[in-house]
């Protein structure tokens, strides 16, 4: 990388200069593109009129603007002199009279804007980062090499700002604007939340609480996965949504598993009723329907019957199944004394 500082040799006036560029870059050279002969201003001018890519650093040959010479790739021209750029970098091939704080990184392999000493170039992304992002930021290798998963557009050599979320995927900046317009708040390649939502989680707290469920879903429980901590839990199904144990995210996910009913009864027993996963495929689109005296499809549910006290809480890996008609104190005695002796028991 060079950054020129010597005086422009003569030339036009500064008000004939300002004219020479494109839409994309002010300078006063053209490239001759190596792939197709064809003459350029710069290689997005290129990359919009033809049905390929140019690589830049292939780049031998340029055409001064000013007298239309035609010369290998250099800073100055040598028929007129004039320099064809303020900021100039031989190995990308870089021209540019704008002052954005260009640099050139060495680790990125091309040229980047606003200040050497605002970024560093972190080893594991491979890309340069903003110095705030320095041991603060989520590391994923390779990252910047990857598309936007928004526009699946290239992000490495993108003149479009990227944006860096907590869970270290990175999108374009205007990509990540539009998706919270509309209301999409979540990573598209984790689903980890993209921004901090506690405040929205606390409004759906007061949903929540607003928002009694009918008599027979007010003893269900569902297993959820949360996509912010990763971490599963048990808790009560609710329309508004399901609530992480954890953390306190509403960004879950239902998993797969037993539709779990509630009901406490005598002597200290609990009694669940839930969906086998047997016949989950089939009838996991289908609404729950109970009556007063058992569920409507006994054949596709499953009754679970353990030892449970108010001050203990649920332990679904501790499930034992079994069929209508074979009670499970006859058919798994051994199993019924070893829960009644507090097996699979945590204290809250």
């Amino acid at each position: 990388m060079e950054t020129s500082s010597t005086p422009r040799a003569e030339g036009p006036p500064d008000e004939t200069v300002k004219l020479i560029g494109c839409a994309h870059y002010k300078r006063k050279s053209k490239f001759v593109s190596p792939c197709c002969d064809k003459i350029y201003v710069c290689r997005f001018c290129h990359d919009e009129n033809e049905d390929h890519t140019i690589n830049r650093k292939e780049v031998t040959e340029l055409v001064c603007a000013i007298c239309d010479t035609r010369q290998k790739v250099q800073r100055n021209c040598e028929k007129c002199g004039v320099q064809f750029g303020k900021y100039t970098c031989l190995e990308c091939n870089l021209f540019d009279d704008e002052d954005k704080r260009q640099y050139h990184c060495s680790g990125c392999g091309i040229c980047r804007i606003g200040g050497a000493d605002r970024f560093f170039h972190c080893e594991t992304c491979n890309m340069c980062l903003p110095m705030q992002l320095k041991n603060a930021h989520k590391c994923v290798e390779n990252v910047s090499r990857s598309n936007c998963p928004v526009c699946l557009e290239d992000i490495h050599t993108s003149r479009v700002i990227c944006h860096v979320p907590p869970c270290g995927h990175l999108l374009h900046r205007p990509c990540f604007e539009r998706m919270l317009k509309f209301g999409l708040y979540a990573c598209p390649i984790c689903q980890t939340s993209l921004v901090n939502m506690e405040r929205l989680w606390k409004y759906w707290d007061e949903e929540v609480e607003n928002t009694p469920m009918p008599e027979e879903y007010r003893n269900c429980y569902v297993g959820i996965l949360c996509k912010d901590c990763h971490k599963e839990g048990t808790v009560k199904f609710h329309v508004v949504g399901f609530k992480c144990n954890h953390c306190g995210s509403y960004n879950t996910c239902r998993v797969r598993g037993p539709v779990i009913r509630i009901f406490w009864e005598g002597g200290g027993f609990v009694k669940y009723l839930g969906q086998t996963r047997r016949n989950w495929s089939k009838l996991r689109s289908r609404p729950l329907q109970y009556n007063d005296r058992n569920l409507v499809r006994p054949r596709s549910f499953v009754d679970v019957e353990r030892y449970e006290h108010p001050s203990y809480r649920l332990m679904p890996e501790c499930y034992f199944t079994h069929s209508v008609g074979n009670p499970l104190n006859r058919r798994y005695s051994g199993v019924a004394r070893d829960i009644h002796g507090g097996v699979g028991m945590t204290a809250v």
